[in-house]
């Protein structure tokens, strides 16, 4: 009313400037009188729709006055802008109370609900989401507010105290603080049972929840620790059981932990699969030097071969022992053990043999000794055996007791030989002379009678008893030769006669003898034919005498070249037969003191069946030996293997019986009903099923059949219920890749399709975390799918928000245009002077109405600022005020540009340098004291887009200014991240 009053009397006044001045002092508006406490009155007779009320509560200088005006506002977007903007701190808490009124349903004017949860949805100041969730008239309204709060002594208020159910339970499922629930928990026991049984599995869940991330840390943080220390090892145990609990928790690891205990466990393994490689190599090294050492027990003393290999061997074992160093556990630690131990037996072992060496020689050169002795053609004499007695007794005998025994029979059979040469000295002194003598008797009687060839026999028989006669003494033998000497010059006159037929049967076997040169034939025959020829001519000689020396040369020469071929083969045989005695010797030797030093009450069964196989095999394989030896080395090795197979029957016996109640334990499992038990009780079984000593090889391969075909009926019930897991696995599989599949084909073509996708992916996800295990193979290429389908998903849904960001913003444009359009008529000078302002109203409005709806409060207040900009240029009345309006948005616009610039990160006109360093201050402030506005406190999306609708919802004016402003905030806009 005053308005128009004022219009009125405006059009009748003069144009005399003192007399418009008086009347203007007295006619002008209560809302603008000078006196605070009239305007004051004034303002409170207006309606809250009055465009002057919204001037007044912005542009009064008086704080009371704007804060009466609040007081009456009843539009939530002007009294958000006064809350945000106004100098004063009074006027801005009047707003803010007026504000929480308002949407709270509590102020005189009542906003329609549905307005009033827009404005929730909406940037509102600190503290009024929170005062509506308490306050709110509506269960509605209080149940939206609760939707946008995070404050949980709030929320645990709401759960705990609101009327309403659904309320206290919406409040409760948008705690996750543990004591925030504690607190609603304690509050609703003995009130509401819903709420309270709800807040309890909450609770439960978040302390599950929590334990199971801290078992998540924990088991990253033994994992790091691990340290591998064999399989024997404490740690062996340690990293199963820490497998176990990581493949139950590995679904709610976070990536950063996941990664964690994979670099963790791959440096574990490597640790156990280098400490593997080693203690290989080391147990090569250490089962070697065993082997050697068992062969090098055998031996009796040391030979020159015998300490090369050594060198070698322990050589070899140096160079492929393993270096130090990096992983380790206790089974590398007791094989250097053993390798330290084993070398120092063979070194030991080395010592002793040369000490039986030497020893052996020593022993062996007195053997040599009373072996010359016993084939000296003088006497021996007692006093030479007491003699060689006393030296072999003050001799070291060799440690090794084979070779000391073997050495001792030797001695003793040269002692027996010795006094056998004795005794038949004695026994056969008188009867040897009384043949030598009548051996001469004949040979004077075959010389007197002419008889050459007797007489040549008989001087040859009485000569060779004088030379191989031990027994007579010299000077019967001095006596005997001077008689058979003096019948030399008989006998070498008969021999005359003979020689020359002697020499055309010598001249023959010559003949025969060089026939037999490079004869192709078998050597033996060859050596047969060859020894006739000899014997022949050896017959010759005896009947004879001796050829000439060049006609014998001959002969031998002949035989000698003829023999050669044979000579190398019966060498080679001969070796080889006394080699075979060696090795035959030795196995009995071997069998006899296995026997004879054997402990048969702590014997390892097993290693006696192996040495009695292996030395019955190798008897075998030793070739032939001379017919002198055989029979009694037959004997030899018959009668030991029979001492040793006494004692394998009685263990054979045992372990047969023993293995066949295996079998009856095993055919009792194959029904049991923990079959984890049963298996594990076989695979136990199957341990102890070694034979301590072999039964026959039939008898053993029937009794393994019944023992393999137990075990199988056991793993076969094993092996179906392991099918039944993978089929369900694979049943896993299925689903996964089929929830994978979904999540590749949900759409997000339009708002609502991303909104039902997703609430979809939220049950995906949860179904996905419900599902079972799928085989391993499949676990990691499955998950990947997952992952990346999650992944795609995100991307495509950004990417279809960005699309209906754009969508927006481009109709928040078009509507700002015809907004600014209809603003442009509110001034004269600017505008179209020949425009209808009807008809630019009627086609403005025209364009709106075929615009693309949008939704919202930024729309809504596009809406007004449209209305109010056709209404204005309609009205000049309502023009001019509005016009005021758009003037002072100035100052709002350069705040949302700058706010836009900071955000964008662009550069700011230099002119705003300093209040942009103001605004960064300040808000920088604000975040040091934990002080958050409806801007700061969200993400740089949200308020960009919150900067954007309150840009959109205000006009500015002049063009000049308007242009500036708004090349600014487009370049602001376009450089968005």
């Amino acid at each position: 009313m005053w308005a128009r009053l004022w219009l009125a009397i405006n059009d009748l006044i003069l144009t005399d400037d003192a007399e418009t001045m008086i009347l203007n002092r007295f006619l002008k508006p209560k809302w603008q009188h000078p006196n605070p406490e009239v305007r004051k009155q004034a303002v409170q007779g207006l309606a809250p729709s009055d465009p002057v009320l919204v001037q007044v509560a912005r542009q009064d200088r008086n704080p009371d006055v704007r804060q009466t005006a609040v007081g009456q506002l009843a539009e939530p977007d002007l009294l958000r802008q006064v809350a945000e903007q106004d100098a004063d701190a009074d006027v801005r808490a009047a707003a803010i109370a007026r504000l929480q009124d308002l949407i709270a349903g509590r102020a005189a004017t009542v906003l329609p609900l549905d307005r009033r949860i827009t404005c929730l949805a909406e940037a509102l100041p600190v503290g009024i989401a929170e005062f509506i969730a308490v306050q709110g008239t509506e269960p509605t309204l209080r149940l939206a507010a609760v939707e946008r709060i995070t404050n949980e002594t709030c929320l645990a208020n709401v759960a705990s105290a609101d009327p309403v159910a659904n309320v206290r339970l919406a409040a409760l499922e948008r705690i996750q603080q543990p004591a925030s629930l504690e607190q609603v928990a304690t509050l609703t026991r003995h009130r509401d049972k819903r709420v309270y049984r709800r807040a309890c599995e909450r609770l439960d869940s978040l302390h599950t929840q929590h334990e199971r991330l801290q078992r998540i840390h924990q088991l990253c943080v033994d994992m790091e620790a691990l340290i591998w220390d064999g399989e024997t090892g404490a740690n062996a145990g340690r990293f199963a059981k820490l497998e176990r609990e990581w493949h139950e928790l590995e679904f709610d690891a976070a990536a950063e932990a996941r990664e964690r205990y994979r670099h963790a466990r791959e440096r574990f393994l490597a640790q156990r699969q280098e400490s593997a490689a080693k203690r290989a190599a080391k147990s090569a090294v250490c089962h070697s030097l065993e082997s050697f050492l068992t062969t090098l027990r055998n031996e009796q003393e040391l030979t020159e071969v015998l300490a090369g290999l050594i060198a070698d061997t322990l050589r070899s074992a140096q160079e492929a022992w393993p270096p130090e160093g990096g992983a380790g556990d206790l089974e590398g630690q007791r094989l250097t053990r053993r390798r330290r131990e084993l070398i120092a037996a063979i070194e030991e072992q080395q010592r002793l043999l040369v000490r039986n060496r030497q020893r052996a020689e020593r022993l062996r050169e007195l053997l040599q000794e009373a072996d010359a002795l016993r084939q000296q053609t003088s006497e021996v004499r007692e006093a030479d055996l007491t003699a060689l007695e006393g030296r072999w007794g003050s001799l070291e005998q060799p440690e090794n007791p084979s070779l000391a025994a073997g050495l001792q029979a030797q001695f003793e059979v040269a002692l027996d030989r010795l006094r056998a040469r004795i005794q038949r000295q004695l026994d056969r002194r008188d009867q040897e002379l009384q043949e030598i003598r009548d051996l001469l008797a004949m040979l004077q009687e075959a010389l007197q009678e002419g008889r050459s060839q007797q007489a040549i026999d008989c001087y040859e028989q009485a000569r060779d008893r004088l030379n191989a006669n031990i027994s007579l003494s010299r000077k019967q033998m001095a006596v005997l030769a001077e008689r058979l000497q003096a019948c030399m010059p008989k006998i070498n006159e008969l021999r005359g006669w003979r020689r020359w037929g002697a020499q055309q049967a010598r001249e023959h076997l010559c003949e025969a003898a060089e026939g037999l040169i490079g004869l192709e034939d078998d050597p033996k025959r060859i050596a047969k034919r060859i020894q006739e020829v000899r014997s022949a001519w050896q017959a010759l000689d005896h009947k004879e005498g001796a050829a000439a020396k060049a006609l014998w040369k001959r002969f031998d020469n002949a035989c000698e070249r003829a023999y050669q071929p044979c000579q190398a083969y019966f060498e080679a045989q001969a070796a080889e037969r006394r080699l075979h005695l060696e090795q035959k010797q030795a196995v009995c030797e071997r069998l006899e003191q296995f026997v004879a030093t054997t402990d048969w009450e702590q014997v390892n069964w097993r290693e006696a069946d192996r040495l009695r196989r292996r030395l019955e095999e190798q008897w075998r394989r030793i070739g032939p030996v001379n017919h002198a030896h055989k029979k009694d080395l037959e004997r030899r090795y018959a009668a030991a293997l029979g001492q040793l197979d006494a004692h394998l029957d009685q263990e054979r016996e045992r372990s047969l019986q023993r293995r066949r109640e295996l079998i009856q334990q095993i055919k009792a499992l194959a029904d049991s009903p923990d079959l984890n038990i049963a298996v594990e009780t076989v695979k136990r079984l199957q341990t102890e099923w070694r034979p301590t000593v072999q039964a026959g090889r039939r008898e053993e391969q029937a009794l393994w059949k019944q023992f393999r075909a137990a075990c199988d009926a056991v793993f076969e019930r094993r092996r179906g219920e392991r099918q039944a897991v993978e089929q369900e696995r694979q049943a896993n599989l299925a689903r996964k890749a089929a929830l994978c599949q979904e999540i590749e084909g949900l759409s997000v073509d339009s708002v609502e399709a991303a909104r039902q996708a997703t609430r979809r992916l939220a049950e995906i996800r949860q179904e996905w975390a419900t599902t079972g295990f799928v085989p391993k193979p499949s676990a990691a290429a499955i998950d990947q799918r997952f992952n990346t389908a999650l992944k795609d998903f995100g991307d495509r849904l950004r990417q279809a928000e960005r699309a209906e960001a754009e969508r927006r913003r481009q109709g928040w444009r078009a509507r700002d245009q015809l907004c600014q359009q209809m603003e442009t008529l509110l001034w004269p000078a600017d505008a179209d002077p020949a425009a209808d302002v009807a008809q630019a109203i009627t086609q403005a409005r025209q364009s709106w109405a075929e615009l693309e709806p949008l939704a919202g409060t930024l729309a809504e207040s596009l809406q007004r600022r449209f209305d109010m900009a056709c209404q204005a240029a309609a009205n000049p009345d309502i023009g001019r005020a509005w016009r005021e309006t758009l003037q002072g948005n100035l100052k709002n616009k350069q705040d949302l540009c700058l706010h836009m610039e900071i955000i964008a990160g662009v550069e700011s006109p230099p002119e705003f340098a300093q209040q942009r360093m103001e605004l960064q201050v300040s808000r920088l402030s604000a975040s040091f004291h934990g002080e958050t506005t409806a801007r700061s406190g969200r993400s740089l999306a949200e308020a960009a887009r919150e900067i954007q609708q309150e840009w959109y919802s205000m006009g500015l004016w002049p063009p000049a200014q308007k242009a500036a402003l708004e090349a600014r905030f487009e370049r602001a806009l376009t450089a968005l991240p």
